[in-house]
């Protein structure tokens, strides 16, 4: 009877131990209750026949599968969850704001070997050449522009 305690005991707190770890990181909670969740499996294997053995080790890893599916599906719903993450939502507006368009032109102001300054339009500008060095002073166009980066090819005149 004392071994069952200690087999209940080992899984409850190992189970628990692998939740804490959510809110303590650093992996010594984690890995506590992992070696719990180990030891709750041999002690399985000490106090029951081989076939109840297996099972109660099948148990642990399924308990642990419900457990971690269900605190990925619904924690990060919960209050909780939601004060311990970081949400941002980015709108189609905050991506589209940049000034600087496709087709507009302008003038290396330095050697672009893919990447240096830019006059465009009369505003400078830090650009990437579109895989080709181009030189310091040749004119250029803006081909793409992807967030904070500006995209450019060489004009042929």
């Amino acid at each position: 009877m004392r071994r069952m305690s200690w087999y209940i005991t080992l899984l409850v707190c190992g189970l628990f131990l692998v939740g804490v770890e959510i809110f303590i990181p650093g992996g010594v909670v984690g890995a506590a209750g992992a070696a719990a969740l180990i030891g709750a499996a041999v002690m399985g294997f000490m106090i029951f026949p081989l076939w109840l053995g297996w099972l109660s080790l099948l148990l642990i890893l399924v308990l642990t599968a419900i457990a971690a599916f269900v605190w990925m599906k619904y924690f990060p719903k919960s209050p909780m969850g939601k004060a311990l993450s970081l949400t941002q939502h980015i709108s189609k507006k905050d991506q589209d704001d940049s000034t600087w368009k496709p087709g507009m032109k302008g003038t290396a102001l330095s050697i672009l070997r893919p990447a240096g300054k830019a006059l465009i339009e009369g505003r400078h500008a830090d650009v990437i050449a579109d895989g080709t060095w181009i030189e310091q002073n040749a004119a250029i166009e803006v081909i793409k522009v992807e967030g904070n980066r500006i995209y450019v090819r060489e004009m042929k005149h």
